[in-house]
C-alpha cells in the first residue's frame, strides 16, 4: 500500500488594513474575545478496486467503485471564548457544536467470470443513498503558531453490500484532523478584524497492492469561520 499526500492551508482575513495596523497597537488588544464559530466541510472518499479470487475453478475479478460524500454545516454558531496569554491563543470551549451532516454514496459493483468457465460480466449500479443527521459536534486545537486543527473524529457511514468496501478499503477512514488551516493569531484579537476563516485542504491517494489492487482518494477542505460577538 502506497499512500501520497498533498495538503495545503490558508486564511481569509476580513480587515488585513486594519491587521497591519493592530500589529502596532497589541498593548490596547483585548485579552479576552467571544466568537461565533461556525464550521463548513466537505469530506469525501473514492475508491475503485478489483479483487481476483477462485471459486468452484473459475477465475472471477469483483471490481467495486464507490464514492461518499459527508458535507458538515454549522446548524448555529458555538460561542468560543480567545484569550491571548504569553503570545499565545487558547480557546474555551475548542469545540464546535450544532454541526448538521449530510451523508451520500453512490457506486456500483461488477463481477467477471472468464475462461475456463463461462464467460460473463454482471454489472450492478448501486442505490444512491443519503441521510442526513444533526447533533455532532467537533474539537479542534491550536497544533502551531497561527495554525488550527481538529482531532481525530470518525464520520457517519453507511455499511451497505453495494458498493463493496474491503476490509483494506474500511479501513481508510478521513476526515477534518488530515487538514491544517492557518489563522492570524495578532488579527484574531484585533477589533478591528471582525471575521476571520481558517481553510484546510488535503488530498491523499493510497495505491492498494496485494490480493486486492486499486486506489483509494481522499479530499477533505473545511472551513472554521471565527465572528466577533458584539
Amino acid at each position: 500500500m502506497r499512500r501520497y499526500f498533498s495538503v495545503t492551508g490558508g486564511t481569509v482575513l476580513a480587515g488585513l488594513l486594519a491587521f497591519l495596523a493592530g500589529t502596532a497597537d497589541g498593548a490596547s488588544q483585548p485579552k479576552r474575545v467571544a466568537f461565533r464559530v461556525t464550521l463548513n466541510a466537505t469530506v469525501t472518499k473514492d475508491w475503485n478496486s478489483v479483487i481476483d479470487s477462485i471459486e468452484n475453478g473459475c477465475p472471477i475479478s469483483q471490481r467495486s467503485v464507490g464514492r461518499r460524500i459527508v458535507r458538515l454545516r454549522s446548524a448555529r454558531p458555538t460561542t468560543v471564548f480567545v484569550t491571548l496569554g504569553n503570545g499565545r491563543v487558547s480557546y474555551s470551549p475548542a469545540v464546535v457544536r450544532y454541526v448538521r451532516a449530510e451523508l451520500s454514496q453512490s457506486g456500483s459493483r461488477t463481477t467477471t467470470v472468464q475462461a475456463p468457465c463461462n464467460p460473463r460480466t454482471t454489472h450492478t449500479r448501486c442505490t444512491h443513498l443519503r441521510r442526513a443527521v444533526g447533533g455532532w459536534r467537533f474539537g479542534f486545537f491550536r497544533s502551531a503558531r497561527n495554525e488550527i486543527s481538529f482531532r481525530s473524529a470518525r464520520l457517519p457511514a453507511f455499511s451497505m453490500a453495494c458498493p463493496r468496501e474491503s476490509s483494506g478499503v474500511r479501513g481508510i477512514r478521513p476526515g477534518l484532523q488530515d487538514a491544517q488551516g492557518e489563522l492570524s493569531e495578532p488579527a484574531l484579537m484585533n477589533p478591528r478584524t471582525p471575521t476571520q476563516t481558517a481553510i484546510g485542504t488535503s488530498e491523499v491517494e493510497t495505491d492498494l497492492e496485494g490480493a486486492e489492487t486499486g486506489r483509494v482518494v481522499e479530499r477533505v477542505r473545511w472551513e472554521l469561520t471565527f465572528t466577533r460577538k458584539r
